[in-house]
């Protein structure tokens, strides 16, 4: 059980910004926001595209299958309010078929724009306060993460004292990600929860990570030329229910005295789930929230306590609004 919990959501990976405020889409680190989703999958389509054409015609794109594929998902960030709502009515709607190409295609994008060298650095400063001598994070902190990037698991990649696998890392470093079962999870022990599952792919026979040399342009290509693509992501929405794993990791909620919201605005599509885990709190005295709007993102945060909780935490809720770095509580400094 933890005494901090971090709850971060997309702002928490934004990354390297210019002056303004906006990707510099060139020499990015950290991921997108929701906003520039379409925007990113712009750019990363025409890198496909070749730079010049053969006899007025533009030639074929270098990787023409993933091109499709991500061609088709910009598509959907362009028709809709963000993927993630195309992603909802297809769940509801069906085809299922379709909301599994989707993650296929959105897993894809994520993993090609990510990489160790292109993290945002700011998760580099969080693991420098809360990773000990051993290399393994503190027993009294966990994150609670919306996200299915792979930042915090480049960051930590940084401070392990023996490099890890993917796979291993899960163990390693006490990752339980829903979606995602393996021999390695403790549940109850967890430094980092994945409620969103990952943007990671595994082969659909075994239960082992792909390493990230092995997510590349052309290996990806290849699988969708094959029309045999042999792997599987673990994307899943708080609205595919998996009451089992919540009920797995609220035990880590029980002990915590503070909480820190960083880059997310609990919105309402993950309501039920954090009201699950922040209603298990008992005996939370502090709150945290950084970001941009956070007078918004509190009285979202009032709405999901019981009367007595409001009355007690509202006054002691604490902005944050510089985000150059992530928020530190001073029981980790000690």
């Amino acid at each position: 059980m933890s005494k901090v919990i971090y709850l971060i959501g997309a702002g928490a990976s934004y990354g390297t910004r210019d002056e303004k405020g906006i990707r510099m889409a060139r020499y990015a680190s950290g991921m997108p926001v929701v906003s520039e989703i379409y925007d990113c999958l712009d750019t990363f389509c025409a890198s496909l595209r070749p730079l010049y054409v053969i006899g007025g015609i533009s030639s074929e794109p270098s990787h023409p299958h993933v091109y499709d594929e991500l061609k088709w998902l910009k598509s959907i960030a362009k028709d809709n309010p963000t993927i993630d709502t195309y992603a909802r009515k297809l769940y509801i709607r069906g085809p299922q078929e379709e909301l599994e190409r989707m993650k296929r295609a959105l897993s894809i994008f994520f993993t090609l724009i990510q990489s160790e060298e292109k993290r945002d650095l700011r998760y580099d400063g969080f693991m420098e306060a809360v990773v000990d001598q051993r290399g393994k994070m503190r027993p009294d902190v966990s994150v609670l993460s919306w996200n299915y990037d792979h930042q915090f698991e480049y960051a930590f990649h940084q401070f392990e004292i023996s490099k890890t696998s993917e796979s291993h890392q899960f163990k390693y470093a006490n990752i339980s990600c829903k979606g995602y079962t393996s021999q390695f999870i403790d549940y109850g022990d967890s430094n980092l929860v994945k409620l969103n599952g990952m943007a990671w792919f595994k082969p659909k026979r075994d239960n082992y990570l792909y390493e990230a040399s092995d997510n590349t342009l052309d290996r990806f290509e290849q699988m969708l030329r094959s029309n045999n693509f042999n792997a599987e992501n673990f994307i899943s929405y708080a609205w595919e229910e998996d009451n089992d794993f919540i009920e797995k990791v609220l035990p880590l909620t029980y002990d915590t005295e503070t909480l820190v919201i960083i880059g997310y605005s609990l919105p309402d599509v993950n309501r039920v789930v954090d009201h699950r885990l922040i209603s298990g709190m008992k005996n939370l005295k502090n709150v945290v929230i950084q970001d941009r709007n956070c007078e918004q993102i509190k009285g979202r945060f009032l709405d999901l306590l019981s009367d007595e909780k409001r009355s007690e935490l509202e006054s002691k809720i604490r902005f944050e609004t510089s985000l150059s770095s992530f928020y530190i509580p001073v029981s980790l400094s000690v």
